[in-house]
């Protein structure tokens, strides 16, 4: 998806490979092909997209820099509401970034 839209977002506590398939499947569903994904040094995504035949690159730099910008937002936006979120809770988190990646694609669609 060529529009900077945030397709997916998933909370967890650890980071392996059953996690990252969760993930990666979360998004194919939102897709109508199989894109190329970009990833960085986080083995267990590359493990788990061979395993489901797409195609990755691997970027430090570049287009990976996309996500790690809306994180760095994402951050910005949680440290002034830190209080008010209940960080003990996934599905709180979730629910908070969730808002902040609705709130953000509508932007780009009345944008463009």
């Amino acid at each position: 998806m060529d529009s900077g839209e945030i397709l997916a977002i998933y909370a967890s506590w650890s980071r392996n490979i059953l996690i990252a398939m969760k993930f990666i499947r979360m998004v194919l569903d939102r897709c109508f092909n199989k894109p190329l994904i970009i990833v960085d040094r986080g083995s267990w995504y590359r493990w788990a997209l061979d395993r489901l035949g797409l195609k990755y690159q691997y970027q430090r730099f570049g287009l990976r820099n996309v996500v790690e910008r809306f994180f760095r937002y994402l951050k910005q936006r949680t440290e002034r509401f830190y209080n008010n979120i209940n960080s003990w809770r996934i599905n709180s988190i979730e629910d908070y970034a969730s808002t902040i990646a609705i709130t953000r694609n509508l932007h780009i669609i009345i944008k463009n």
